[in-house]
């Protein structure tokens, strides 16, 4: 027993994936005895949310939206660009987040990592390069992200069975939002809305053709029939006088 716990903590990064899988047992624990449902497990990762031509600033794990799309509107341009989803994104798609909870996929990475490391170290001896032991975590991770794609993919099928889809999709009629740019007649644009204190930024047309200028704050009133932007109209309230 004093071996293993000698080897669990010996060297550095093997102290260091115990240190983090203990943390994620106390926390599966919590999780077990307080009977969290799957949609708790997901820290706001979705991609399967019904939401047009969205860009969401790339600030951590908690975003709480539909990262699906990426849209750069200039203020002088007549058509929104949408954009490909970025290297991130498609990142988190490979390890098939938004079909499989988050926090799961993250244990499996971790653990992974954990008996990588351990594997290792028993196989070469790291123990006299200190701090700079804890670089053999970064191959240990790549080769990690790997087995957990291959160890996830079975899951996909399985929470599509009990009828998993991820966070609920975000419904933007009614919303209020500020203008990004100058809208008229049938030019699109950009709004910029916060849904939970994150700011998401949609394509916007004017209902009825009037002129919407940059700063001006617009309710949602409707959704184009091809899903690709909101129609929107000048909100009557003091914050446009």
């Amino acid at each position: 027993m004093t071996d293993l716990l000698y080897n669990l903590m010996n060297p550095l990064p093997n102290a260091v994936m115990t240190v983090i899988m203990a943390i994620l047992v106390v926390y599966w624990l919590f999780v077990l005895l307080l009977g969290v449902g799957l949609e708790d497990l997901d820290l706001g990762f979705d991609f399967d949310v019904d939401v047009p031509d969205v860009s969401v600033p790339d600030v951590g794990v908690d975003t709480g939206i539909d990262a699906d799309t990426d849209v750069d509107v200039d203020s002088d341009s007549d058509v929104a660009v949408e954009k490909s989803p970025g290297f991130f994104i498609q990142f988190l798609k490979f390890l098939n987040v938004g079909r499989v909870p988050f926090m799961l996929i993250l244990s499996t990475f971790k653990l992974f990592i954990w008996i990588g490391t351990l594997v290792t170290t028993s196989l070469v001896n790291v123990t006299a390069w200190g701090l700079s032991s804890l670089f053999i975590l970064i191959p240990i991770a790549i080769v990690a992200i790997f087995f957990t794609k291959f160890a996830t993919n079975p899951m996909v099928k399985f929470f599509k069975e009990i009828g998993y889809k991820g966070e609920e999709e975000i419904d933007f009629l009614g919303r209020s939002g500020k203008m990004l740019s100058n809208i008229k007649d049938e030019k699109i644009g950009t709004a910029e809305f916060l849904v939970d204190k994150n700011p998401i930024k949609l394509s916007v047309k004017s209902m009825d053709g009037a002129e919407i200028k940059y700063g001006d704050y617009v309710v949602v009133m409707d959704e184009s029939d091809d899903k690709k932007y909101f129609l929107v109209i000048k909100e009557v309230s003091i914050r446009n006088l």
